[in-house]
């Protein structure tokens, strides 16, 4: 194939990957405690380093794409919500949940509880709370679904101890990892550590505030611009991968002339 027509299908190929993450920022753009992706290209020929052994008069096809996936962990805008079971995180660190994959970390806070007094999140993963410095080792919050309903308010303070008629419950397990972050996206907001990624407790210059919700991180105009820019990207490679191609049924036409 000719080495045009692959840088043509390369970009067509990088194009469709930076949009199907673009989509995915903009789609979440909404999600409390969303961190929006992105998608990296490197373009390498293949005679520049370590050349590929090829026959005389040959030349070895092109490598074109060595994609790397980042995530920006950028912190969201605090938007104030009122509810008391919103807590937001202000510094570095997230929130451990339970989770069928394991323990997970999010940031996302918009906590709920069910019908027992668990504390979970908007997915229904149980929230864990502190206890030492092994996540897994975290328990169930509860708290009493009757003093609820009586009108008693839970109070989260800055350090995430929770109390209830000022008794206290719990204390919200909240963790942090060194950094640059090595951590494994799942679906939504939640985040896996992978091996030799230890958890560990968060600076005490991180605190959390009641009543507010971490909003996504993603920048929705910045995203649409890039929509645009990659889409006509697409488009001018669709147009030389049609243009090689009507160049290779010429020659081949004028070929059978001969």
């Amino acid at each position: 194939m000719n080495s045009g027509m692959y840088s043509a299908l390369s970009g067509n190929l990088s194009a469709m990957k930076r949009l199907d993450i673009i989509a995915s920022n903009l789609a979440n753009a909404s999600t409390n405690g969303f961190k929006q992706d992105r998608i990296a290209f490197e373009s390498v020929l293949a005679g520049n380093q370590n050349p590929p052994a090829v026959p005389p008069a040959r030349t070895a096809d092109p490598v074109l794409l060595n994609e790397r996936m980042t995530t920006d962990y950028s912190p969201g805008a605090l938007v104030q919500t009122g509810n008391t079971l919103d807590v937001a995180l202000q510094g570095d660190g997230f929130f451990a949940v339970r989770t069928p994959e394991g323990i997970a970390y999010t940031r996302q806070g918009n906590f709920r509880l069910t019908s027992d007094g668990t504390l979970v999140t908007a997915n229904g993963y149980t929230v864990l709370s502190k206890a030492g410095d092994n996540p897994a080792d975290g328990q169930p919050i509860k708290i009493d679904v009757t003093a609820q309903t009586s009108g008693e308010k839970p109070v989260i303070d800055s350090q995430g101890n929770v109390t209830l008629n000022g008794e206290p419950i719990a204390t919200i397990a909240i963790f942090d990892f060194s950094k640059p972050y090595s951590l494994i996206k799942t679906a939504g907001t939640f985040f896996l550590a992978g091996d030799g990624v230890t958890p560990q407790q968060a600076s005490p210059l991180t605190s959390i505030a009641q009543g507010s919700l971490e909003q996504s991180n993603v920048n929705t105009i910045a995203e649409m611009v890039q929509m645009v820019e990659t889409s006509r990207h697409f488009e001018t490679c669709q147009r030389m991968v049609r243009s090689f191609d009507d160049m290779a049924a010429k020659t081949i036409n004028d070929l059978a002339r001969v």
